[in-house]
């Protein structure tokens, strides 16, 4: 069961090019009070949202399809301030690429309540 409300509220941004798993985590997030960005089908369009209104987390897939790479939206984000948590089938890639982006890594197929859980996580320990 998911909860409907957080004590740390938070803008997220999914990017994610599959749309079932991209409408999926849409819907997901916003039952569970949070305001959400996208979803961002490429890494051009993360990006260009976020440039419009910087998002407190992004859930980027890592396996983008087109020439830019979820790692490489990371990348661009982590400086700015942005949490990362990162979605791939790939663990291996994840766990040697993205670590260092990362406030958290969910390899996939995640459940909705693991994804609730680990953005409740990463806002509440930026938070403190």
């Amino acid at each position: 069961m998911l909860m409907s409300t957080q004590s740390v509220t938070g803008r997220i941004l999914v990017c994610e090019d599959n749309d079932t798993l991209a409408h999926l985590w849409v819907t997901v997030l916003e039952h569970a009070g949070y305001q959400v960005a996208g979803p961002a089908s490429s890494a051009e369009e993360a990006l260009a949202e976020a440039c419009r209104h910087l998002p407190d987390v992004a859930l980027i897939d890592i396996g983008l399809s087109g020439m830019v790479d979820g790692i490489s939206v990371a990348a661009e984000l982590v400086p700015l301030g942005v949490l990362v948590i990162l979605l791939t089938g790939d663990y291996q890639r994840a766990s040697t690429e993205g670590w260092r982006l990362a406030a958290d890594i969910l390899i996939k197929p995640v459940s909705p309540s693991m994804l609730i859980k680990s953005v409740q996580s990463v806002l509440q320990l930026n938070a403190g």
